[in-house]
C-alpha cells in the first residue's frame, strides 16, 4: 500500500513537471497520514497513521523541502548498550527504569546540517502525547551546532505511554523533523502487594492487551497464573504469553498454541520461567480469533517467588565415611506465598576459587569427572568489578566447545548433562574496564557415590514471610580429589521449580 501511494505521487509529480526527491515523497507522507483512533492504538504501534495520499499531494504541489536535523537522546533498555552510540538513540525509550509517580528530564542534543546559516526557529508540538512528556514550545537551530532541549517524563499510569515530537519551520511546507517517544511504566512487586500483580478485564476477539512488570535481580522464580475462559460455551478463548525484557517471546505464539480451553500441550493456565532475568518483563493476552465469545473476560495473576535458606553455606569441617551428620535448616518465604518444601541433593565434588583476570585476558581450569555422574556446572559471578563483562566456555578432551554463557555481564554458567571424561572450563575476560577483576569461580560434579543431602519436610502453603524449620543429614562417602571438596545443595521447591536453594561444604572426609 505504502509504494502503490508512493508510485501515484511520482506518477503525478512526473506528469506535472514537479522533481521531486525521495526525501521530500517521504516528509510529504509522513506529514499528512492521519493518525488511527489513539484511544485504540498509540503512536508507538501505529507510528504517523494512514497514508493519505490526496493531503501528500498537495504538500507536493505546494513545495514540499526538505532539511536535514540530527537528534541524539539518552535511552534506558537492557540492550541500550548495543545501540550504534551505546546508551543513545534519536528519541526517548525507556523500558527500564521508569517508576510512577517519580518525573525525571531527558536531554535532547539536536543539530541542523543543512539550509541557510542562519538561525532557525522550529515550533515543537507533542503528537498524541497523554500528558507524559512536555518540552518548551519551541527550539532554535543554528546551522552546524548542536543545542540541547530538556524534555520533562511524567508518567500518569502504569502500561506504556508514547509520542511523536515533530520539528516545524512555519515557513515551510511540511513537518521538517520528527522523532518517536516511549516510555514503559511498568507494575512493581512489594510487600504491600504480597508480591502479586493482579490484572482483570476483556479482551476482544483477535485483540491483544499488554501488562508490564519489573522483575528485581536475584528473584528465583517468576509465576503467571491466567483465568477467565473455562471452556463452556460463552466463555471464550485467551491466553498469555510471556515476554523477555530483550523483546523476545518465551511461549509459543502459534495461531493455535497456549490457548484456554487448551489446543496443544502448553500449561494455559500457569507457567513459571526459572531464574527470571532482571528487568522489565511483558504479559500479554491474547483473544483468540475463534473465539466464542466477542469479548472474553479474565484475570492474570503475576508473582515473583523466592525463598532463603540458613544456614548459607552450612559448612561441615570433617566428616567420617557413611556416617550421617544431623543438620537443621529455616527457610523464609521471600516473596509471594506458595506451595512447597525443602528438598536435599546428591553430594557432588567441586572446585571452589576466587581467581583474578585481565582485561582481555583467558584463564583455564581442567577438571576430570568420574564415571557415571550425572552433571557438569561450572559458574562465575560476582565481580569485583562491577561493569566487567566475562564469558565462560566448557570444552571437551578433543578441544570442541561444549557449552557457553556469553551475555553481556559476568554471571555465568553452564550445565552438561552426563558428563564423562576431561573438561576444561575456559573464562575470556571480554571486557574490564578496571583492567583485572576477582570473580567467584565454581565447577563441581554430581556423582551419588560421594554421598547424599537428606531433608524431611513435605508440601504446605508457605504464607508471605513464614518461617520453618526442616531438619537433614548429610552423608559422606568417599572424599573427592586433591584441591577438591563435597558440595551438595538444600532447595526449596513449588511444584518441579526451584525458587531457592544454600549449599552445603563438606571440607574434608576421614575413613
Amino acid at each position: 500500500q505504502a509504494a502503490g501511494a508512493a508510485a501515484l505521487l511520482v506518477g503525478a509529480a512526473k506528469k506535472a513537471g514537479i522533481e521531486l526527491k525521495t526525501a521530500e515523497l517521504r516528509q510529504a507522507l509522513i506529514s499528512s497520514a492521519r493518525l488511527i483512533d489513539t484511544n485504540r492504538y498509540q503512536v508507538y504501534e501505529q507510528g504517523n497513521g494512514i497514508v493519505n495520499v490526496p493531503a501528500a499531494w498537495n504538500l507536493i504541489k505546494a513545495g514540499v523541502k526538505t532539511t536535514e536535523i540530527t537528534s541524539s537522546v539518552a535511552v534506558n533498555t537492557l540492550l541500550s548498550g548495543l545501540l550504534a552510540t551505546p546508551g543513545f538513540g534519536q528519541g526517548i525509550y525507556d523500558r527500564e527504569g521508569v517508576t510512577l509517580g517519580q518525573s525525571y528530564t531527558r536531554t535532547y542534543t539536536f543539530t541542523r546540517t543543512k539550509g541557510p546559516s542562519r538561525n532557525i526557529t522550529y515550533n515543537l508540538s507533542w503528537v498524541a502525547n497523554d500528558g507524559t512528556f512536555s518540552s518548551p514550545s519551541s527550539v532554535v537551530l543554528p546551522l552546524n551546532t548542536p543545542v540541547q532541549l530538556v524534555v520533562n517524563v511524567n508518567p500518569s499510569s502504569v502500561g506504556i505511554h508514547s509520542a511523536i515530537l515533530n520539528l516545524d519551520d512555519a515557513s515551510t511546507v511540511g513537518i521538517d523533523y520528527q522523532t518517536l517517544n516511549t516510555v514503559v511504566v511498568a507494575d512493581q512487586f512489594s510487600a504491600a502487594n504480597n508480591y502479586t500483580v493482579v490484572k482483570t478485564g476483556t479482551v476482544g476477539r483477535n485483540q491483544t492487551l499488554s501488562y508490564f512488570f519489573r522483575v528485581p535481580a536475584g528473584t528465583p522464580a517468576l509465576k503467571v497464573d491466567f483465568s477467565g475462559p473455562s471452556g463452556a460455551a460463552g466463555t471464550g478463548q485467551a491466553r498469555f504469553l510471556r515476554w523477555h525484557p530483550y523483546g523476545v517471546g518465551i511461549d509459543s505464539n502459534g495461531s493455535t498454541a497456549c490457548y484456554i480451553p487448551a489446543t496443544d500441550t502448553c500449561n494455559g493456565s500457569s507457567r513459571t520461567t526459572s531464574n527470571p532475568i532482571a528487568g522489565v518483563w511483558e504479559v500479554t493476552v491474547d483473544g483468540r480469533r475463534t473465539s466464542d465469545a466477542a469479548n472474553i473476560p479474565f484475570t492474570l495473576s503475576v508473582s515473583i517467588l523466592g525463598a532463603t535458606i540458613a544456614p548459607n553455606p552450612d559448612v561441615i569441617g570433617s566428616a567420617q565415611a557413611n556416617v550421617g551428620v544431623n543438620r537443621s535448616y529455616t527457610l523464609t518465604n521471600q516473596f509471594g506465598a506458595f506451595t512447597g518444601r525443602a528438598v536435599g541433593s546428591n553430594l557432588g565434588s567441586a572446585k571452589i576459587d576466587r581467581p583474578t583476570i585481565a582485561n582481555g585476558a583467558t584463564q583455564e581450569f581442567q577438571v576430570t569427572v568420574d564415571a557415571g555422574s550425572t552433571a557438569l556446572t561450572a559458574r562465575i559471578g560476582n565481580p569485583s568489578d562491577a561493569n566487567s563483562d566475562l564469558d565462560l566456555f566448557v570444552l571437551n578432551s578433543s578441544g570442541v566447545v561444549v557449552g557457553q554463557s556469553a551475555d553481556g555481564d559476568s554471571e555465568e554458567a553452564v550445565t552438561i548433562a552426563n558428563p564423562s571424561g576431561t573438561y576444561t572450563i575456559r573464562i575470556d575476560g571480554y571486557a574490564v574496564p578496571s583492567g583485572s577483576t576477582a570473580y567467584d569461580y565454581l565447577d563441581v560434579f554430581q556423582n551419588t557415590k560421594f554421598g547424599t543431602v537428606a531433608v524431611t519436610d513435605a508440601d504446605a502453603v508457605r504464607a508471605a514471610g513464614a518461617s520453618w524449620t526442616v531438619p537433614g543429614v548429610v552423608t559422606a562417602k568417599v572424599a573427592p580429589a586433591a584441591g577438591r571438596i563435597l558440595l551438595g545443595n538444600v532447595l526449596v521447591r513449588s511444584g518441579t521449580i526451584t525458587i531457592g536453594s544454600s549449599e552445603v561444604h563438606v571440607l574434608s572426609v576421614t575413613p
